[in-house]
């Protein structure tokens, strides 16, 4: 099946779900899929780039700032409002320790629908009355994520950018200031 033989949200998670692994490939052309180890995240800070569309559903491989691309290919072909978001939770006290995620949310029939993907823990399509509403979820699960990976403490400094589509061959650097220079 191709990208554009995807008729419904629900069928685009099946096909993501068919087609496209979480994880980055290094210049060499390994696939890391942990995000965990240190050679992942060197590979992102590295290695990465913006790709094209094609390229990520070719390669079959991309953690959630690739799929977030690809999802919001299919949305804004399908003739739905997207909104797409970058998220970041960390502990103050702690150096290094803020872990980001890129999602979309689209407006179906008056409702703000969460469409997560990369995210193996949180995967589906979430409906939500306002976009606050499902920013405010999605902090949330941030939240969850980051106490799952660092000592857990009851404050957490949340930041989240509302972005539009990057240019491609942007490395991670050039990425988190397209991101960070987005409305916050």
């Amino acid at each position: 099946m191709n990208i554009n033989d995807v008729k419904t949200p629900e069928e685009l998670i099946t096909f993501l779900d068919e087609n496209i692994s979480y994880g980055v490939i290094d210049r060499n052309g390994n696939r890391l899929h942990d995000s965990s180890k240190k050679e992942f995240q060197d590979v992102c800070n590295k290695d990465w780039k913006v790709r094209p569309v094609f390229k990520i559903l070719d390669d079959g491989i991309g953690h959630c700032y690739d799929q977030v691309e690809v999802e919001r290919y299919w949305f804004e072909q399908n003739g739905y409002m997207v909104k797409t978001f970058w998220v970041t939770a960390y502990q103050e006290e702690i150096k290094n320790s803020g872990f980001s995620h890129t999602y979309l949310i689209y407006k179906d029939n008056e409702k703000w629908k969460l469409f997560e993907h990369s995210d193996y823990n949180n995967k589906g399509i979430y409906e939500f009355n306002s976009l606050i509403e499902a920013i405010v979820w999605q902090k949330s699960k941030q939240i969850e994520y980051a106490k799952s990976c660092v000592k857990p403490t009851t404050k957490y400094d949340v930041v989240v950018y509302e972005y539009s589509k990057p240019k491609v061959g942007l490395n991670m650097t050039e990425y988190l200031k397209f991101v960070t220079d987005s409305k916050v």
